[in-house]
Formats: C-alpha cells, structure tokens, sequence
C-alpha cells in the first residue's frame, strides 16, 4: 500500500461551510469535527486536488485529451454522472473507473485535539464571526436586508490528513514514481481551498509526505507507462449440497473514525442512510480481507454468512426492536409486549421505531438504544462559474452513521473451511459504505473467534420467530413473497418440520402476528444507476407458527439461527432468534427502557505526526480566547465595579480631565512607559494647585493599573487555565496583551461612567 502524509496551511482565514447557520445570529457555519474544531473534508479536498491534476495532465497531453488524461482518471475516478449531463467529454468506455486515490478529511492533529478537549473557551476561539453585505450597483451604498454574517475560522492553522493507494492494483515501480509525481506537480497547484477564495479566503499550502517521486520526474517524459489494471482473483467454483455440521465465528466490533454512510435511499440532493450498516456493505471488505477462493466460493453458495452489524449494547450487537414491542405515544420509557399483554383501553401504541434491544433476561431491565446519524452538505463545483449551479448537481446532502459509533456484527463459516487463524485477518482499518473514498466510512475494526450462541428447542408446540434482519423468501413460482405461508415453508424446511403460520384472531388481545413489509431499492454507485428492488419481510417482525408435524430440536434451532433462512443470506438477509425471551415476556408497562449512549467513544483523530510544541499550533487561538475574555470581563468590571478600578471620587474628575485619560491609554505600551509616568506627574501637580480635581483614592488606583503589570489581570479575574494549552503560555500572554487589557478596561469603565451619568442628567 502507498500510503501519503498529508499536511494543509491556511495561510489566511478559511471558510468550509456547513450549508446551515443560526436563525438570528449567523448565516453560514463551518463544518466541524466531533471534537467541535473545523476541518476540511475529504470530497473539498479531492475537489482541489484533482483540479491541479486536470491542469497538470493538460500540459502534459498538450492541451487536449491524451494518454496522461488515463492516470487522472486513474487517480481520481471517471465522472459518469457529469458525461451524462454533458458537462465533460465523455471518452472512457466501459464501466466508471473507480478512484484508485482514497483520501481521508483533514483534521487538526490528534495532539492538539487531545489538548482542547476539555478547554472550551479555546475551541471556541478556533472561529469568529465576520459580517458583510451586498453593494446596490445603482446607489454604490448597502443593500437593504443583504447584511448577512458569516463564520469563518481563522488562519495559521496546520491540519493532517493521509491518502493511499490499495495494495490491490500491484503497480511497478514505473507506475509508483507516474502516480506520485503527478500528485506532488498537483499539490503545488493548490493554492486554496473552501469558499471565499476570491476574497482572500482559503489560502493554504498543500504539502505531500511519503512520496515515491516529485514532479522533476515528469520532465522530458513524453508518453506515460500503461495505467494499472486489477488482477482479477482466482474463481472456484461453489460445492453442490454441502453439509454444515458446525460453525466457526469471528465477531467484528467496528468503531467509526468517521462518519459512514449505509445507503437506504436516494431523495433528490439527499442521501439517506440506514441506522445499521448491512452485511451486503461489509461482505466485499470481509473477502477482500480473507483473500481465499473458498471464502468467495462459500459466499456464493450461502454458505458464508456476514451479519449486519449494528449499534453495540453492552457489548453485544443490538437487535432491530421486535415491532410486537410498543409503547404510549410519547412515553417511550414505558414498554408493552403485545404478543403477551393487552393495553388500557384508548391508548395509543405505537412501535420503538429506528430502536435496538441488547440481550434480554428475566428480571434485569429491557435496555434500547438508538443509533446516533449525522447531516453532512457538499456541493458540485462548476469549472467555468467556480460555484454550484444545478446543471453539474449543485449542493447535495448527505446522511450518515455519526463517528464514534461502535457497531457490532459477525462471520460465520463452516467449521474446516478456512485456515486456523482466520478471524484475525479481517482486524484492521476498513473503509466501508458509500463515498469511501472520499473520507467516509474509515473504521476501526477488530475481530476476535466466538462460540456458537447456545439454542433450545421451544417449550410448546408453538414457534415464536423474531426477524433480525429482512427476509427474503419466494412463492411457488420463485416470485419475491411476504406471504407469513412462504416463511413457514422455508423455516420447515430448515427445522425438518412442517409449520402453519398463526393468523391473528382480531378480538382486541393479545396478538401472534406483529409484521410489516419493507422494499429496499439498493443503488450501484460505481453506474450510478439502481439495482433490482428487494421486497422482503421486515426486521423487527414478530410471527407465530404451529408446528402441524415433527418436533423441533434445539440443535435445529441453533442451525437455522447461526445460518438464517431465505435467499441472498450471505449478505445478512434472513437472520433469525426463535423464542427469544423477550417474546414472551410481559413488561407490563413497568420496565423502564434505559437509552443507552450510542457514541460511548470519542472519534479517533487524525493520526498524522504533528509538532511537538501543540502551543505554536494553537498561539492564534490563544490570543483570540485572551481578548475575547479581555472584552467581557471588563464589560462586566465596568458594569459592576468601577470604584475597584478607577478610586472613589473618580465621579468628581472633570470629563475632560477624563477625556485625557482616554488618550493616554490609547498610546500605552508597557507599564514602563515614560507616558503613563509623566502624566501621572501632571496630574499630582495639577491636584495640589487647582484644590485636587484628582481625588488621591484615584491617582493611587490609576498609578497601580497604568505602571504595574499584575494590577490589570487581578482586576480582570481571567480564568487563565482554561485560555493557554501550556502553563507557561499565560505569562507570556499577560505581557504581550497588557497595553490592550489596560486600554480596554480603562475605556469601558469611562464609556459606562459616562452613560451613568447622562441617564442621571435625563432623568
């Protein structure tokens, strides 16, 4: 694997947005992190680079399409959805390129991060507010209600990232050194990013570690090596009627280092996102991971199951909420079980939508969680206005799993077909979903070999099923089916019984059916195009079975719950828990539902190196946060206790005399000013010949504010820890902010003086 360093400067201030703001107070907000500090993302990052790059491969084809256009499409994927439109020339033939080129989004270093968690006023101070307003073109003055505020975060700023090329392409060393060296030619091309770049945003150096070669290599080069192909992977083909006789299980605990996007569906410019992530998503990384013909043979043939893998709940994978599991509208604390227990009588239920349950017992309480999504806007840059516009999509939204998730789920194969050791080859760093190469999706993921969950058979003649995950089942004809009939084939025919499914009974009790539908029409993003529509039985159903003929067995059970039923059960359709606990328990509306805290950990940050020294990173910030603090306290010292500050009798001081005062510490530098001290003389011999207008209360508090440099911040009462990263920052503060301390503290006492007294003269 090619694995880059990534390091941006903002040279100035810079703008990411949001696409959201504040009612009332801001119109457009930054995107931030988890950690609340502004980043850039990877698809704005991707955006800029791969413009320096169509630059680059122009001068190289001498300004039209030729062979150095293959490598961008190489790097950085062809654009389908833009041939479509006719925005760019379509040239490739044959299915979209993927982006051999995946990038992470840029972060402050995991150092500086680490520092301002628990400084609140310093993250805070990483942004500040700027207004502006539109110019009328006939007046020349503002525009009537064109003033708007923007936020912007502020420049010197270093932020980290990495990008990698997979180890899957096998290039050669020509091929490394082509790649490289067009990335690095690039890099220096970038000269901004974000928004607001013509008016001095967003200016930044872009600089590129771990690289095989510089853009020197590209001199004299007239044709490029060949662009790299994929090795397709050795093919077996699956065993016919194979015997499961036991399972090996490797359970997967997956913490998201950034947001992950499990598509659900399309909206207009929205993306949405399911609140679990299917195995259908996880198995091409699962088999990559393992890299053995069997594994792919054994997925085809359903006989190598990948789970979904959903929120985790005490450390186990969340179940989808059984839908026979309900509570009062607005009362999710109380829960009903209507397959056990019938509800007071004009109470409306309704079902833990979106919720998950962990692993229920007797006696201990029922506990939910949800899982934790997160909105996330991007838009399309048109090249010749440099802003969206729709005919290029424009700005587009995305939904996503929130970071700092962990998810659980699990691969079970049957025992013997892969090597001793397997579970261990899927640990690592995955990059799973939609958009993954554009910083999405990165996830931590470890593995660890599990024992099969122990099963028992029923205590009746009576099933009680409980779909973990859709179901896919057919009717007689092979048409798709959510029929309760066809799913009592299938069971049957996996437990070696036959079953007949219970019907409710409609008198108003308890219930055995509590079931939906869902269709789900999955998206093939490499064509841009949809796939097939899958309708199945949903998760979260709950349904009844009389056993007509046969006796289930515990071991039956175990087989049908580790291997599901239906079709398609290698991507996790079809998992199910038959007479699970929680069916026939009744809650009786006195168990409370806990909502357990779905981001239990904090986002990993970027892990990049980073300077040592986190106070010059953040120096900015820290002189932000000091005038910031500066300026309130001494509002409220002004406000609050201006005798403390400027001496009793200060009222009786002539204004103009004041006014001198004003002026003074306008130009003040230091405490040892020779200013501050020959005023100070002036004053004392105008008080001993025009009978003391300065009362000698004042001269001492003025004399110990203006020439002594621990007055000012004592009067202030900072709360300085929580404004410096180092202790030794804030000394070195004091000094360089002291002039402006005094000059603040000083003016807003005068300035609320002066109010003070002309509300006295009006009234």
């Amino acid at each position: 694997m090619t694995r880059l360093r990534l390091s941006v400067t903002m040279l100035s201030d810079w703008h990411v947005g949001s696409g959201t703001g504040r009612h009332g107070f801001l119109d457009r907000a930054v995107q931030r992190d988890p950690d609340g500090l502004p980043f850039v993302p990877a698809k704005t990052l991707a955006g800029v680079w791969r413009d320096g790059c169509e630059t680059v491969v122009y001068a190289l084809d001498g300004g039209r399409r030729g062979p150095w256009h293959s490598w961008l499409d190489w790097l950085f994927g062809t654009q389908p959805a833009l041939e479509a439109r006719g925005v760019i020339e379509g040239t490739h033939h044959g299915p979209p390129r993927p982006a051999a080129l995946h990038l992470d989004s840029l972060h402050f270093p995991a150092v500086v991060t680490a520092a301002l968690r628990e400084k609140p006023l310093l993250r805070q101070s990483a942004t500040f507010v700027k207004p502006g307003v539109a110019i009328d073109r006939e007046t020349g003055s503002a525009a009537d209600g064109m003033l708007r505020f923007e936020e912007m975060a502020r420049g010197g700023a270093v932020l980290v990232g990495t990008a990698e090329i997979a180890d899957s392409w096998r290039l050669t060393d020509d091929q490394v050194h082509c790649a490289t060296a067009l990335l690095h030619a690039a890099a220096r091309l970038v000269e901004g990013i974000g928004g607001k770049r013509r008016r001095g945003a967003g200016r930044c150096r872009l600089d590129v570690g771990g690289l095989a070669a510089d853009w020197r290599w590209l001199q004299g080069r007239d044709h490029p090596p060949q662009v790299p192909e994929p090795t397709p992977a050795p093919v077996v083909a699956p065993s016919a009627g194979r015997t499961v006789v036991g399972w090996e299980i490797a359970d997967l605990r997956l913490v998201l280092r950034r947001p992950l996007i499990a598509h659900e569906q399309t909206m207009g410019n929205s993306v949405r996102s399911a609140e679990f992530v299917p195995g259908r998503t996880l198995l091409p990384a699962v088999l990559q991971r393992l890299n053995a013909p069997e594994a792919a043979a054994a997925a085809r043939a359903g006989d190598l199951i990948v789970t979904d893998a959903t929120i985790e709940i005490d450390g186990h994978p969340g179940r989808p909420a059984p839908l026979a599991l309900v509570h009062p509208k607005g009362r999710p604390e109380r829960a009903y079980n209507v397959m056990c227990e019938t509800m007071a009588a004009g109470t409306q239920a309704v079902p833990y939508e979106g919720y998950y349950v962990g692993e229920y017992e007797l006696g201990r309480l029922l506990r939910l969680a949800v899982c934790p999504r997160s909105e996330h806007t991007h838009n399309t840059i048109d090249d010749r206005f440099q802003r969206p516009v729709e005919a290029v999509g424009g700005p587009y939204t995305y939904q996503a799993i929130a970071a700092g998730t962990v998810l659980r789920a699990q691969v079970r194969v049957p025992s013997g077909l892969l090597g001793a050791g397997w579970q261990d080859l899927l640990a690592g760093t995955w990059r799973v979903g939609r958009a993954s190469k554009d910083g999405y999706g990165l996830t931590d993921v470890s593995s660890a070999a599990a024992e099969p969950r122990t099963s028992s058979a029923p205590p009746d003649g009576r099933l009680r099923v409980w779909l973990l995950s859709d179901t896919l089942v057919t009717d007689e004809r092979l048409r798709p089916s959510t029929d309760p009939i066809h799913l009592a084939a299938e069971l049957g025919r996996a437990l070696d019984v036959e079953l007949r499914p219970v019907s409710d009974n409609g008198s108003g009790g308890a219930v055995d059916r509590a079931s939906e539908t869902r269709r789900s029409d999955p998206w093939h993003s490499r064509w841009s195009l949809p796939r097939a529509s899958l309708l199945a039985l949903r998760a979260g159903s709950c349904l009844s079975f009389d056993v007509v003929q046969g006796t289930v067995t515990a071991a039956a059970v175990q087989q049908v719950e580790l291997a599901g039923v239906g079709l398609r059960r290698a991507e996790g359709f079809g998992q199910v828990r038959i007479a699970d606990p929680i069916l026939h328990s009744a809650f009786d509306g006195a168990c409370d539902v806990t909502s357990v805290d779905a981001s239990s950990v904090q986002p990993v940050s970027a892990d990049s190196p980073a300077p040592e020294d986190v106070s010059e990173l953040v120096r900015v910030w820290e002189e932000a946060a000091w005038r910031g603090e500066i300026q309130r306290a001494s509002e409220t010292a002004a406000r609050e206790r201006r005798h403390e500050i400027l001496g009793n009798g200060y009222e009786k001081v002539p204004s103009s005399q004041l006014g001198a005062l004003r002026t003074l510490v306008t130009g003040l530098d230091d405490p040892s000013s020779d200013s501050a001290t020959e005023w100070l003389k002036r004053v004392e011999t105008v008080r001993t010949a025009r009978q003391a207008p300065w009362p000698d209360d004042v001269v001492q508090h003025l004399r110990s504010v203006l020439t002594e440099p621990h007055t000012v911040w004592q009067l202030l009462r900072l709360p300085e820890d929580s404004l410096v990263v180092e202790p030794g920052g804030a000394a070195r503060l004091r000094r360089s902010l002291w002039a402006e301390a005094v000059r603040t503290l000083v003016e807003d006492c005068l300035t609320a003086h002066a109010r003070s007294a002309d509300a006295r003269e009006g009234g």
